[in-house]
Order: C-alpha cells, then structure tokens, then sequence
C-alpha cells in the first residue's frame, strides 16, 4: 500500500510538471516526407494527439480533432502522431479513407517522448501558442475539453 501511495504521489508530481512546461523544439516528418519543426507552430495552441489506427477509442475521437482543425484553422494546428508503428502506406491510406485534414506524422525517436510519458493512446497534449504544455489527458478528448483551452471557456 505504501508503494502504490508513492507512485501515485510521484504520478502527480510529475504530472503537474508536465502541465506546465515549456515544449522543447524537436523536428519531425510526417507521413508524406515533409519535415516540420515544433517552432513553426508557435503563435497558434497546438493539440498534439498520440494515437494509433488500430485504437478503438483513437479512431471515435477522429471527427473531434478533424471539426477543431477546421474550425479553428486560423489559431489551432492539430498534430496525430502515431504510437502504433503503423507502415506510410496503411498510414496515407487510412488518411485518406477517413478524410482527416490534419498533420499526421508515423512514429518517430522525436516524438515520441518529446511533450511526456505517453501511458497508452490516446493521449492528448495542449500546446499554448507561448508554447507551454497547459493539460494533458489520456483517453478520447471532445470539442468542449479542447475549447475550454483554446477559447478560455
């Protein structure tokens, strides 16, 4: 008992950290080759979503993040970074299938640890547009936790 308290004591800690801490600049490609920096994105909340194809709960959230970088086009960039090793073209195929409008990048050393631990998928990270890591959540996001951040309501 005394073991699970400190881990959880030690969860929370870390957490709180996390919420709170400037993103370092990290480079990535995303499915087509394209090779993006994490800097470009500043100026504009970042939602950085690991995720994978073959999650259920990854897959029911798509029309969420696919309706918040529509609808937001002009201050949020959406980013689905893959947590499932999935091959570019099952991946560009499942883009295309599925319509998604955003930045999708397959898995790489530079993202994958790059906002925090990832304890399964999905995960989701708001990125502000100071660049500042100001929540996190694993398990499926929807419209209002997004706004709540992004329109400060």
């Amino acid at each position: 008992m005394i073991v699970f308290r400190a881990l959880l004591l030690l969860s929370i800690i870390l957490f709180a950290s996390a919420a709170s801490a400037q993103v370092q600049n990290f480079a990535f490609q995303d499915v087509y080759g394209k090779t993006h920096r994490f800097s470009d994105f500043r100026g504009k909340w970042v939602i950085v979503n690991y995720w994978s194809p073959r999650c259920g709960p990854c897959i029911s959230e798509l029309p969420t993040l696919k309706y918040v970088a529509h609808r937001f086009r002009d201050r949020v960039v959406v980013l689905g970074m893959d947590a499932g090793e999935t091959p570019d073209r099952e991946m560009r195929q499942f883009i295309r299938r599925h319509g998604i409008n955003y930045t999708i990048a397959p898995t790489q050393d530079s993202t994958m640890f790059a906002l925090g631990l990832i304890y399964g998928v999905p995960t989701t990270y708001i990125v502000s547009p100071q660049g500042q890591i100001v929540d996190s959540r694993t398990g499926m996001v929807d419209v209002r936790y997004i706004q709540r951040h992004i329109l400060g309501r």
